[in-house]
Formats: structure tokens, sequence, C-alpha cells
């Protein structure tokens, strides 16, 4: 350093006084050569270097490395022509470390006076970067773990210390929770799934199932009476109508279960009463797309108003009409109109003047047997589930819930819940190793087949688990625009009143007009009772009711009326008479 300030100084001298041109540029010249021949010499005395050559030499190199333990020959800078070093080592020899090695990596600076030290000061921590599974990450840098966003951010400004920073919000699968279901005493097990990994709570709730809690007036809907019966301990819908059901199929992250499970329960009812020569999957995109009153498509929907429309309006086939919200997360715009007759499908095809169609749905009874009969005589049942926590990490055996979250003590925000609706096809029993038999409705969900047993779970029957037996309807299936599968349909319901039903099981479903004519039996037979027991009038006679149903039947048996009568009865022989009711086999 004493070479570069006397060098300094002559220059300043020399320029200072009034010498000739030539003279100034000889002296720049010479002053040049004797700096660049001294350099190489005044290496070993980097220790001495004044406070304007003092950096930042080792605070440039690359976080990960600006100071190295021991001996490294590569942990260096090139400085004026030569090179310095950032390591232990050179603090050891004392006379080729960077002028800010001793600042910068042991936070003073060394006096010049002071001849080399024999013990070394204790190193300043290095400032390490975020480290997460063997990839380093630099400030500001992000990654994920799970479902949260980790940002590696500055911890301890005076340490200098780094390390990431995540936001806590409560993840769909937790690996806790299905260590915690795998070593419990549980009938089921749970697993992970790549679909679901990377989702809240909040969004496996929001997307993942989309079926709105039912009105009270919807929930107070008269259910319709069974015919018990002798039933097999277990019954798969798959194996009596093999080839007919509806497949499992993904809704993706949109939250519509209540187009995909009433689009499957109208297919597999349309298809067992054809008798299978209805092979067309129904459309659940129009169904979620079109269905526009009061739902609100992939974020959810009304089971009675989805049944509306299938009955007002009907769906197209999944051919003319593909599913496409899985992918889009949006339930999109209307491409087929309620009153389009010609053109083309959204698919390209040519688009047929065919519609499926449904009745008005009846309810089952929330009893076990009578759901059972139901499945066993007609097809899957359409069923609402309430979904908690546990159930999203469902992958085999008989599912109740665990409520574990509780059990642990976990925040209140880790217990979200929602409705679901899926397709109830069959039930069974399993009998455990100490002897106990667990009974268990076979549902369809639709979550794809890589979730539970191949797209399908199983889950404890006749406690109304998760609310499964709550609610349960069934529906007859209808078509317009092809005849011949009307006519189908048609033969078919009229085949089942005549061979399957007895005249004492039909007095269970009766038409508006013979409950109409019940209730006027009921107040006839009130009015005349109310008749007898009022005392005489003031004439001095009772008043009898037998008078008075004898002027009744005097005018019932008139000329005009029997003319009216038989007219009546003509025309009801003429058109096919069919119950409102929808009938249960």
């Amino acid at each position: 350093m004493a070479l570069i300030t006397l060098d300094r100084s002559i220059s300043s001298r020399s320029f200072s006084s009034p010498l000739s041109s030539n003279l100034r540029a000889f002296i720049v010249i010479v002053q040049i050569t004797i700096l660049l021949t001294c350099l190489p010499l005044a290496s070993g005395f980097f220790g001495e270097w004044g406070p304007d050559l003092e950096g930042p030499w080792c605070a440039k190199r690359p976080l990960d490395s600006q100071c190295c333990d021991g001996r490294d020959d590569y942990c260096g800078v090139p400085i004026l022509g030569t090179e310095c070093y950032c390591d232990i080592f050179c603090n050891e020899t004392a006379y080729d470390c960077c002028p800010d090695y001793w600042q910068h990596c042991h936070g003073h600076f060394r006096p010049t006076t002071t001849p080399r030290p024999t013990t070394l000061p204790t190193p300043r921590p290095v400032r390490e970067p975020c480290i997460k599974d063997g990839v380093r990450y630099g400030p500001g840098e992000k990654t994920s773990e799970n479902c949260n966003d980790c940002t590696c951010e500055l911890i301890d400004p005076v340490s200098g210390r780094y390390d990431w920073r995540c936001s806590n919000d409560p993840c769909l699968l937790r690996p806790e929770l299905i260590q915690a279901v795998n070593d419990g005493d549980f009938t089921w097990k749970a697993s992970n799934y790549s679909k679901l990994w990377g989702l809240t709570l909040d969004e496996g709730v929001r997307y993942r199932l989309g079926t709105f809690l039912l009105e009270a007036d919807v929930l107070r809907m008269t259910p319709i009476s069974v015919i018990d019966d002798v039933l097999p301990e277990s019954f798969d819908a798959r194996q009596k109508w093999p080839n007919l059901l509806s497949p499992v199929r993904d809704q993706g992250n949109c939250a519509s279960s209540w187009a995909h499970s009433t689009t499957a329960v109208a297919e597999d009812r349309l298809r067992i009463e054809t008798a299978g020569v209805m092979t067309d999957s129904l459309s659940v995109q129009h169904l979620l797309s079109c269905d526009r009153g009061e739902q609100m498509g992939c974020e959810g929907g009304r089971l009675d108003r989805a049944w509306w429309f299938m009955r007002k309006f009907g769906v197209v086939t999944e051919e003319c009409y593909p599913y496409t919200s899985g992918l889009t997360d949006s339930a999109g715009q209307c491409l087929v109109s309620p009153k389009q007759k010609s053109g083309a499908c959204p698919s390209g095809i040519m688009y047929k003047r065919k519609r499926y169609k449904a009745t008005p749905p009846y309810r089952i009874r929330p009893v076990e047997r009578e759901i059972m009969k139901e499945i066993m005589d007609n097809g899957p049942v359409q069923a609402t589930l309430l979904v908690r926590e546990d159930f999203f990490m469902y992958r085999r055996g008989i599912y109740s819930y665990s409520d574990l979250t509780s059990r642990r003590g976990d925040p209140e925000t880790y217990l979200k819940s929602g409705f679901h609706s899926v397709r109830i096809i069959g039930w069974g029993a399993e009998r455990t190793e100490r002897g106990d038999i667990i009974k268990y409705w076979l549902c369809a969900n639709s979550w794809g087949p890589e979730w539970g047993e191949s797209g399908y779970f199983r889950i404890l029957r006749g406690s109304d688990e998760s609310r499964i037996e709550r609610y349960v309807v069934g529906v007859w299936g209808k078509v317009s625009g092809d005849d011949v599968l009307r006519l189908l349909l048609k033969e078919s319901r009229r085949r089942r009143l005549r061979t399957r039903r007895s005249r004492r099981q039909l007095r269970h479903i009766r038409t508006r007009g013979s409950r109409r004519r019940d209730r006027r039996r009921r107040m006839r037979a009130l009015k005349e009772a109310f008749l007898a027991t009022r005392p005489n009038d003031s004439r001095g006679h009772r008043q009898s009711s037998t008078s008075s149903r004898r002027r009744r039947e005097r005018g019932h048996g008139s000329k005009k009326h029997k003319k009216n009568k038989n007219k009546k009865t003509q025309h009801r022989n003429q058109q096919n008479f069919y119950p409102s009711q929808p009938m249960v086999m």
C-alpha cells in the first residue's frame, strides 16, 4: 500500500507543475511501467492494503460459498492482476487473504501493526441458503409443501440465517391423519392420492363435492311404501344387470356431483327398463351447463332442480355433448338449447332430436330393508352423503367417520364438511376376525376409478352413517324423439303392473282421483253420523239421514248422470292409464 500511496503523491505533484505536455506524458508512462512491474512483487503484502481496497471481495462471492472452511484453492477472487483468498487457510498463512476477509468472515478489522495471530478468531456463521430435498434455494425463491406455499426469507438479520416461511392452511390430505387411520382400530384404510395432493381442505370441500342441502319442503316429501320381501345377505346390481350400469366418472375440480349422480341414476334406470336396448351414456355437461335455475354449475347444485330439468327438458348423449368441466373448472355456456331441432352437436356430430328424460323422483323411506328392496327390484338409487375431512383419504374397507381430528385436538379449521351425492348399487356384510358382522352399502362415487375401490366405496349400513340413508330417491326413465324406446318403456311398465303386482299390493299406489273419492267418502260418513245425532226439528220429528241418502241416490240414478258416467268410463278405458306415483317393484 505504501508503493501505491507514493505513486499517487508523485503523480499529483507532477501534474501540478507547469511542465510541457510531452514531459507530462513521459512521466505518466514511467509511472504505469513501475506500477505494473512492482504489483506481482507486492502480492505477499496484501495484509497491508489500505481502506480504499478493502472490498467488497469476499462479499462478492456466491452466497453459499463466500467464506470457506479449511484450505480451498478455489475459494478466491481476482484482484489487481492476481488472486486473493477467502478461506481459513489464508488466515493461517497471513499473506494471501482478500482485504475484506477479516471484516466479512470474522466481523472485525485486522490491525496492520499486529503480527500474524497464532490463535484464529471464531468464524462468523456463513449465510446458508434454504435447502429442501437436497435442492438449494436462494432468497425469495418459492416452493410448496403439500397445500402450503413456502418462501425462502431472511429469518435472523444479525446472523444472516435464511429459512422457509410457509402458510399454515389445513390440507385435504394429511400424512399424519393417514398414518393414524391405518394404525388405528378402524374398519377401513386410508391412502394418499396424487390428484388430491396439494389441495387445501377448503378447496376439497368447495370443488370435489357440490350438492346443496335440500330445502325443508323437499325433505318433507312423503316417501312411498315398499312391500317387504325376503332379501339376500349381499347384492350387487352390476351382477344382476351386467354391462348395463353407468361406469364411474371423474368430476375433476368441479363441484358437480349433483349432475353426475342424477344422470348416472337416470341412465341406469333407462338401461334396465329397456333390457339393454338403450346403450347411450347421458350427458353430464348438458345438465351442468344448461340447468341454470337456482343452480351454481361447478359451484354446486340442488338435486330437486336437477330432476325437474330432467323431467322438463331432458339431456342428450355424452357423445353429442361431452364433459369438459373437469378440465376447465367451469360450467361454461349452454351449447344445446331446449328447442334445438337440427344442426351440429358441441362435439361436431349431427344433432338428433332425441332427449332422455325422467319422471318426477320418488323418495324411499329411510328404512334399511326398503332401500334394499328398491335397489334389488328397480336398480341403483341416488343418496345424499355428508362428507367430512377423512373421507377424501378412503382407500378400502367399510367406511365410518373416524373423528380423529377432534381426538387429536386440532383447531376447528380442520373440521370442514359438505354434502355429496352418490349412487347406491348394492349391499353386503363382512365378518371380522372377532366374529362381528359389519353391514355395508356398496356405493359408486364420481372421483374417478383411481379413488377408493376402483371408484366405489363401502359405508356402514343400518345406522345412517354420514346421513346416507336420510334422503334416497329413485326415478323412472322417459325418452322423446325415439318411438321405439318410448313404446318399449311403456310395455315394460305395463308388464310390471300386470305380473309383479297383486291387487293387495296395488292398493298402496293410488291415483289422485282415488284419493279424492276416499276423501269424499269419509266426509259423507262424518256428515251422516252428525245428522243422526241431531235433535228433532220444530215440526216434531228428526230429520233422518236415510231420507237424504235416498234423495242423493235418486239424483245419482237419473238418466243424465248415468250418461255422463258412461262417457267418463269409456274415455278412461280408451287411454293408457297409469298411476301418477312411480311404481316400485
